[in-house]
């Protein structure tokens, strides 16, 4: 399935994502990931679906961790894939790798993303 690949684009550097960030009116999910990691490739269906699903609600990127660690680092990104969750210019959620094995099928991701659609604090 080669419609998956487009969804949702590389960021290059850290004021593109900051542009993404500040001017989306979307709810923006940052996926962190690894071309090396193999939960990161596991959850690529699963993004394209998503994208699919949610397309007037959310919008997905991705960043490569390695090519971009500044980014990793700057956002504390530990485990991979590591999903970030914008809405109105501010990061209001983290779904990291122990919690993305629940997220291995996109209802259950869209399930994760609810409760960011209906408020901007985070809920944990």
């Amino acid at each position: 399935m080669q419609a998956h690949q487009a969804k949702y684009p590389q960021i290059v550097n850290a004021e593109e994502l900051q542009e993404l960030i500040s001017r989306s009116d979307l709810l923006l999910l940052v996926v962190f990931f690894s071309p090396v990691c193999g939960p990161s490739h596991l959850i690529e269906s699963v993004l394209a679906d998503v994208s699919v699903k949610m397309q007037s609600q959310v919008k997905i990127v991705k960043i490569d961790s390695e090519a971009y660690s500044n980014l990793a680092s700057h956002y504390q990104v530990h485990p991979l894939p590591t999903l970030l969750v914008f809405q109105d210019g501010k990061l209001i959620g983290k779904i990291e790798e122990e919690e993305s094995k629940k997220l291995m099928s996109s209802a259950n991701l869209i399930q994760r993303l609810q409760p960011f659609m209906k408020n901007h604090s985070v809920a944990d």
